[in-house]
C-alpha cells in the first residue's frame, strides 16, 4: 500500500493505515481478510483495530456474508465527519505544496 498524506502526516502504524484505507474506500464495506490484504498487516492484527474503530464508532458492522463480517465507515459518526475532513484538508495541502513545488521548477 502506497503512503497516502494521511500516513505521511499520522504515520504507518496498523491503526493508522487501517483508518486510512477506511477513509480512502469509504463507499463500501469490507470483510476482515480483505482490509488485512489490503493493508499489508496479519489477519489477527487486523482484527485488533477492528474491534477499536467499531469500540469508538469510526466504523461500523454492515452485514454478514457466510462466516465473514463486513464493515463500512461509518459517516454518521461526529469523530470520522470530522476524520474525513481532516484527510481532505491534508490532501489539499499536500497537492498546494507539490503544485507550488512544480510551478517554481518551471519559472526556475
Amino acid at each position: 500500500m502506497d503512503n497516502s498524506s494521511f500516513t505521511l502526516v499520522f504515520g504507518n502504524s496498523p491503526f493508522v493505515r487501517i483508518l486510512d484505507f477506511f477513509l480512502t474506500f469509504e463507499d463500501f464495506d469490507y470483510p476482515t481478510s480483505q482490509i488485512a490484504k489490503e493493508t499489508e498487516m496479519k489477519w489477527e492484527t487486523a482484527e485488533a483495530v477492528i474491534k477499536i474503530l467499531l469500540k469508538k464508532k469510526i466504523i461500523q458492522k454492515t452485514r454478514k456474508v457466510g462466516k465473514a463480517d463486513l464493515y463500512s465507515l461509518n459517516k454518521k459518526s461526529d469523530v470520522t465527519k470530522l476524520l474525513i475532513e481532516t484527510d481532505l484538508k491534508i490532501s489539499d495541502f499536500f497537492i498546494k505544496k507539490e503544485l507550488e513545488r512544480q510551478k517554481a521548477k518551471i519559472v526556475a
